[in-house]
């Protein structure tokens, strides 16, 4: 019988990367790299491939929520509540027992929470010897597990942003890895090392450009990516993957490149925050409104003068015929009631 040994080291580091040409707006790359030794049985055969965009993708199997968006970006979920989405590279990976191997992967993501909601519950990358995940559930399995999952040959990377202790979380911003169960046999508070400050510094997930991976191994596998939502949401993209289970061919990162897909595409959470444009209608209103102030307030002034300088008849003058003056015609010929002007 076939089976997979998983050894003990497992190196996951990231890197962070702010580009001058995005002139402040923000775009958050992190690249986070991933190298998996294992042992298997079975013939070894080289596996390379890289996603700069997922416009017609080769050997890519989605399913639930997963879909790819015209810009070319893989959608795993929107922010729509309990979805799953899974995109697997589904032509199957050999592993030799000769040896251990390295595996290699690179890929950049964003998690972008619904304005005004705390996020979804994370986004996870991982190795699998199926693409049947209808067993799994979603919220805190995060699309991979269910409530009875045990024993179950997977190994997983998870990106977690909702704290469940009871699967050893240690707080709602945090990387975990996970091996037969969602119980998480290493976690950490999500962080990246700064070249500038040459210290760990904290990262939020959901700041809208944060990445996630998974693992699965049992003889041939799929890789995954995959995420799920529960009642808190979020719209969780892929926008660039590498991978390659030789390290040095594993195809590297072009910032520059990336930078200029995003703004030919015109991704959203790589622009800075604009105000929102009134509908033509709604300006319409308002300019019509306005205008009925305005002459409002001409007619108020115009009645209120026209009262000020008007005649007012007493009764006596209608029976006597009385010679009057005009307020208006007095105010002029005094001057304005001036003391020097006199009739």
């Amino acid at each position: 019988m076939h089976r997979s040994v998983l050894r003990e080291d497992l190196h996951i580091r990231s890197r962070l990367f702010y580009s001058s040409s995005a002139k402040g707006r923000g775009l958050l790359q992190i690249l986070i790299i991933s190298s998996l030794h294992l042992v298997c049985l079975s013939s070894q055969q080289e596996t390379r491939f890289v996603y700069e965009s997922f416009l017609h993708p080769k050997n890519l199997y989605l399913d639930g929520s997963a879909k790819v968006l015209p810009d070319g970006q893989l959608q795993l979920t929107n922010t729509s509540a309990s979805q799953i989405g899974h995109a697997f590279y589904k032509k199957p990976i050999q592993f030799s027992s000769s040896g251990p191997l390295t595996f290699s992967t690179h890929f950049v993501c964003a998690l972008v929470p619904k304005q005004g909601h705390e996020g979804g519950h994370g986004l996870a990358f991982l190795l699998s010897s199926s693409i049947d995940f209808s067993h799994a559930q979603a919220t805190r399995y995060v699309g991979t597990f269910n409530a009875s999952t045990n024993g179950s040959h997977v190994l997983a990377v998870e990106l977690d942003t909702i704290w469940n202790p009871e699967f050893n979380d240690v707080d709602n911003n945090h990387v975990g890895i996970d091996v037969n169960n969602p119980v998480s046999v290493g976690v950490a508070s999500a962080s990246y090392c700064s070249d500038k400050k040459r210290k760990n510094e904290s990262m939020n997930l959901l700041s809208g450009k944060p990445i996630q991976k998974f693992f699965r191994i049992d003889q041939d596998f799929s890789l995954d990516s995959l995420q799920a939502t529960g009642n808190a949401v979020s719209d969780h993209c892929i926008i660039w993957w590498s991978f390659s289970t030789n390290r040095g061919s594993l195809q590297p990162l072009d910032i520059s490149r990336l930078l200029d897909i995003l703004r030919l595409y015109r991704v959203p959470y790589l622009t800075a925050p604009h105000k929102k444009k009134l509908p033509p209608t709604m300006n319409i209103i308002l300019l019509v409104c306005l205008g009925i102030v305005v002459l409002a307030v001409l007619a108020g002034v115009y009645f209120h003068r026209r009262k000020k300088y008007s005649e007012v008849s007493k009764t006596w003058e209608k029976e006597f015929d009385a010679h009057r003056f005009s307020y208006k015609f007095l105010y002029k010929a005094t001057k304005g009631f001036s003391k020097d002007e006199f009739l």
